[in-house]
């Protein structure tokens, strides 16, 4: 039997880093000719699908590479106290001791994410996919699994935002999106994903569940 592949979205997934995110977007929206986003805000844009919030936040979609690039060069500058989502080492680790396979596809950059690791002695990972688009990370997950010879049906994409679960969803394989991340769980659920998990605890479970659930079928 193959082993499974699990894949992770980075921020808000992996690492703990939504608070120091917004810090960064108010830091290089300026010089974009964007509004800034104030702390009133952002209970009512968790609430939001990621297209609605680039509409609250008046960004244009063509504006939203030049945006991406400036917060991954932001997060390389100031984003060193970022630290892991609590319970996220144990996970990977449990998961790795599984006989899992584990990648990650994300539209921060590989330089960041390897420092990330570094950092905090996270070292599970065999493949990481960076400078995925927002909106483009289903392609980003066929390649992947064409490259990993990974058949959908044996893996499940993990993130934190409505884009990452349609993209797990597009690309066929099993869908998990965690609420501890940028988005609520009510946006999250109506993009029907196979689990929504609200602990790093609770994760090698249920992705070991759901994975042997749809061999069986």
């Amino acid at each position: 039997m193959s082993r499974p592949f699990v894949i992770f979205d980075f921020d808000g997934t992996v690492a703990d880093s939504f608070a120091e995110s917004l810090l960064a977007y108010n830091r290089v929206v300026p010089r974009l000719n964007l509004r800034q986003v104030s702390d009133d805000e952002v209970p009512s844009l968790r609430q939001m699908e990621a297209r609605q919030i680039m509409k609250a936040l008046g960004v244009p979609m063509w504006k939203l590479p030049q945006l991406m690039i400036a917060l991954r060069t932001d997060f390389h500058r100031n984003g060193h106290s970022v630290r892991p989502v609590p319970g996220i080492t144990m996970a990977l680790g449990a998961l790795s001791a599984a006989n899992c396979r584990l990648a990650m596809v994300t539209s921060n950059s590989e330089e960041n994410v390897r420092n990330f690791f570094s950092r905090h002695g996270i070292d599970h990972f065999e493949t990481v996919v960076a400078g995925a688009s927002m909106f483009g990370k289903a392609t980003r997950l066929r390649k992947l699994l064409k490259g990993a010879r990974v058949e959908a049906a044996n893996a499940v994409y993990i993130g934190d935002t409505s884009p990452d679960i349609r993209a797990g969803r597009e690309a066929g394989t099993v869908a998990v999106a965690v609420s501890w991340g940028f988005s609520a769980a009510g946006p999250l659920m109506a993009e029907m994903p196979d689990a929504l998990v609200d602990s790093a605890s609770e994760l090698p479970g249920t992705i070991l569940r759901l994975i042997g659930n749809r061999k069986s079928r």
